[in-house]
């Protein structure tokens, strides 16, 4: 399963912004090139979702890790 543009990912990728969801399917589609396995490539694809919003207070990241959550849900509401 792959992708060639981002009108046709899932419903609950589409809710982040522009960028995210190109990133997404960037990773499905390379990872499923490299491993031509479905379930491998969306494994990795979601995991770039869970490592951009996971949300920990120990990450010395956090608040630039939680202002691009912010920037990322206000440009994809504008883009929504």
């Amino acid at each position: 399963m792959q992708y060639s543009n981002i009108d046709g990912l899932p419903d609950y990728v589409k809710k982040y912004s522009i960028k995210v969801q190109r990133q997404w399917m960037h990773v499905l589609n390379t990872t499923h090139d490299n491993t031509q396995s479905d379930v491998r490539s969306m494994k990795a694809a979601n995991s770039v979702l869970k490592k951009r919003f996971e949300k920990t207070t120990s990450d010395e990241n956090y608040h630039t890790d939680r202002f691009h959550q912010q920037v990322d849900k206000w440009l994809g509401n504008l883009n929504g």
